[in-house]
């Protein structure tokens, strides 16, 4: 598969900004994180810049406003499936769990926005519960562009660090 998209950066340079903003998208989105890997957006991230398609100041604004976009989609996908969730039988039976674990998240919600966009296994569920929780979209949100822009300039540091490696 990564070789098709190689061909075809390759003969459409123009669109690789897409791609970036694509995958940086589904990497962060609670229905398709789960299943996208962060290590495809890596990848993808070190062929444009190794193959000077863009440069590393376009690549890092690129997949911060991706991760964003996925990131608020998953936050307002949580306030408006979650309470649906919640009432469901299956999380009926797990009542005090959940009502412990929303009672951290609405004390520590600004921080589990920055800490999950670091560890890939949760990236994409972090938003969603935290839709679901008592979290202001406004917090969230300014919580998250932080989170995002420091998650850009490390992605921007690993790329040109391992794309030099690699190059």
């Amino acid at each position: 598969m990564f070789e098709k998209i190689e061909i075809y950066l390759n003969a459409n340079a123009e669109y690789a900004w897409i791609f970036i903003l694509f995958f940086a998208f589904l990497e962060s989105f609670i229905l398709s994180g789960v299943i996208v890997s962060s290590a495809i957006l890596f990848s993808v991230c070190i062929l444009i810049y190794n193959t000077d398609l863009m440069p590393i100041t376009a690549i890092v604004p690129v997949a911060i406003i991706g991760a964003h976009a996925g990131d608020m989609f998953g936050f307002m996908f949580g306030k408006t499936i979650g309470p649906q969730i919640m009432s469901t039988k299956v999380v009926a039976k797990r009542k005090k769990t959940i009502a412990r674990a929303q009672k951290f998240l609405d004390k520590t919600g600004s921080y589990t926005v920055i800490l999950g966009r670091f560890i890939p296994a949760i990236r994409p569920i972090v938003p969603f519960l935290l839709g679901i929780s008592d979290l202001k979209i406004v917090r969230f949100y300014v919580a998250d562009v932080i989170a995002c822009i420091c998650w850009g300039l490390a992605l921007g540091f690993l790329v040109t660090g391992v794309g030099s490696v690699l190059g």
